[in-house]
């Protein structure tokens, strides 16, 4: 599970740099491009390190998957969540995305019969509760229902975000039963560049420095560390239980703002981030089975793959 706090909290700087590149006026296609383009470098290094090239052949079949969750899922995704900020601004988008748990639960039972069990269903509430508490003192209720319903279609793309996220943490689940978590991140980042570049092109490069290391901070830090663990806490925790654990991220999106954005942190949102901690415990006391995997770790072995780890 310390694999899917890390990434997830990593994660959760995401909305406040996208904003400040936003501001910084990228454009939304860009900022995709931009992200992936300094995330690919760093995988491509750390599986020749760890000796995987081997292990990243793809065959027809996983050619097919990892395009299509690619473009149609993570692509998706990243897609219509920064069109969401770029119109709804970062908290709203982060509120709505809270969202995507109950979506990847619902998705993981009805695909895989994954379990939806009490402490799930009370790790959900909790988390989104917690959400709305570090999300709601930043915007104000009023002001989230009056950008809610003046940008329907800012809701509209973070309801597709949700959709698309949800599906690839599912179809992710396969795939990292077949093949190393770190390849499956290269894989699918490689992919997402592919296609972004493609249909986006790379813009023009003469940024100031400013742009370029909030640039560089999304594609490393907000990126490439936390989906390379993202893919580690799939394979150990399953689809469902990964989703919950991400609904933590938002504390470190206010946490992030409040330092990046001079937001100011008021005791509510505190006990939001209470709440959002409660939920993880929740989780983690849930007794469903998982299967077991030489993939939860903490530490990279030559080989690639985590030692297990789960009593953490």
């Amino acid at each position: 599970m310390i694999q899917m706090i890390i990434a997830t909290l990593l994660f959760g700087l995401g909305p406040v740099l996208i904003r400040m590149g936003l501001n910084e006026g990228i454009s939304p296609e860009h900022i995709l491009v931009l992200r992936m383009m300094v995330a690919l470098p760093l995988f491509a290094v750390t599986v020749l390190f760890f000796r995987q090239i081997k292990n990243s052949a793809l065959s027809m079949r996983d050619l097919v998957f990892v395009s299509v969750v690619s473009v149609a899922g993570m692509g998706g995704a990243m897609f219509c969540f920064i069109h969401s900020i770029n119109l709804l601004g970062a908290s709203v988008s982060t509120l709505l995305g809270a969202m995507s748990p109950a979506i990847t639960v619902l998705m993981a039972w009805g695909v895989g019969r994954s379990p939806i069990t009490p402490l799930k269903i009370a790790s959900l509430m909790v988390s989104f509760v917690g959400v709305a508490l570090l999300i709601l003192p930043i915007t104000g209720i009023g002001h989230v229902g009056a950008v809610v319903a003046g940008s329907l279609a800012g809701v509209g793309y973070s309801m597709l975000a949700n959709l698309c996220s949800s599906a690839s943490m599912v179809a992710f689940e396969k795939y990292v039963e077949r093949k190393s978590p770190l390849v499956a991140a290269f894989h699918i980042t490689a992919f997402m560049f592919i296609y972004a570049e493609a249909l986006y092109g790379i813009p023009p490069l003469a940024f100031d420095v400013k742009t370029w290391a909030v640039i560089i901070l999304l594609g490393s830090v907000a990126w490439f560390v936390p989906f390379m663990l993202f893919f580690y806490g799939i394979r150990a925790l399953g689809a469902s239980k990964a989703a919950l654990v991400q609904n933590s991220g938002p504390a470190m999106t206010v946490l992030a703002a409040g330092f990046l954005l001079n937001e100011r942190l008021v005791f509510v949102q505190l006990v939001g981030m209470a709440l959002v901690l409660s939920s993880v415990y929740l989780l983690k006391r849930d007794a469903a089975p998982v299967p077991p995997s030489d993939g939860d770790a903490v530490a990279f072995p030559p080989d690639g793959n985590f030692q297990d780890s789960r009593s953490l």
